[in-house]
């Protein structure tokens, strides 16, 4: 299909890049400069550079959050074209009133567009909108190597919040361990080499044993009196600490239990240990209550 890319920025880049290799035909690619747009398409390997709004069968809008709106209304798109915004935390109603419409998130960062296009072969990819556009982003997200699946349109900013948690919140919880090293005498430097191996392994875990089966550690094992000293600890040497510990380690806990390496008394115990530390702690659906798709 003829693809064009609205905001060619580092994503919209990426993805062209990815559509030209896997054979589709690019049409427009826009940026607001013209030099940024001919570097775009060079970038991409096709395409026809310009400034104004123009879409084609497929047009993928990689502008910033806020300006998806002001796009949907200024582009200009043939009848019956299905137009889908890249952003992770809005769904299809962010391009009314253009139909059919949809979104496309691919899991990934696109700090590096070239290095994206190169590792993106397996990468899910979140898909919502009307049902021709979610058709036709779903044969798209495959032809260029990406793995899709349906998301609720209506709930986009809870789906993003997950790959906050499951990204950037790696990079603040590497953050933590590394002032918590440093607290205790570790240069920053070795200590960041000392734990990126622990945090590789503890993903190629849950790879292999899944979740909770990767989960290991104090509240794994039901030791309260080394949450105890944990909080003891983080309380004297680095406050700000405190809540966050707690609350990641009540979601800790919550897997312990669904692993069956502890019971309900030892579930109360460790969570006796945290004491008030987080406020007003974690409260998550069971799997029984989340909300039917």
């Amino acid at each position: 299909m003829r693809v064009a890319v609205v905001g060619a920025g580092r994503t919209g880049r990426a993805l062209g890049r990815l559509a030209f290799r896997a054979g589709h035909e690019i049409g427009r690619v826009v940026c607001r400069s013209m030099e940024r747009a001919r570097e775009a398409a060079a970038f991409i390997g096709a395409g026809r550079p310009g400034t104004e709004p123009e879409g084609d069968e497929l047009t993928l809008v990689a502008v910033p959050d806020g300006a998806i709106a002001e796009t949907a209304r200024r582009l200009r798109v043939p009848a019956g074209a299905v137009v889908a915004h890249t952003c992770a935390a809005f769904g299809a109603e962010a391009l009314r009133p253009l139909r059919p419409a949809g979104a496309i998130h691919p899991l990934r960062s696109f700090g590096d567009p070239a290095r994206a296009a190169e590792l993106f072969a397996g990468t899910a990819c979140a898909v919502d909108g009307d049902p021709e556009a979610r058709e036709a982003l779903e044969r798209f997200a495959r032809s260029i190597g990406g793995r899709p699946f349906e998301v609720r349109g209506d709930r986009k900013a809870l789906y993003h919040a997950g790959a906050v948690f499951a990204s950037n919140a790696l990079v603040a919880a590497l953050e933590a361990a590394l002032r918590c090293l440093e607290g205790a005498g570790v240069g920053r430097e070795e200590a960041l080499g000392a734990l990126l191996p622990l945090s590789e392994g503890t993903l190629a875990n849950a790879r292999a044993a899944g979740l909770p089966g990767a989960l290991t550690g104090p509240a794994e094992r039901g030791d309260a009196a080394t949450l105890r000293r944990h909080v003891e600890a983080l309380r004297a040497h680095a406050p700000g600490l405190v809540g966050a510990y707690a609350a990641m380690t009540r979601l800790a806990i919550e897997a312990a239990l669904a692993k069956g390496s502890i019971d309900a008394a030892a579930a109360g115990s460790l969570n006796a240990a945290l004491g008030t530390a987080d406020s007003p702690g974690v409260a998550l659906p069971r799997r029984e209550e989340a909300a039917p798709r």
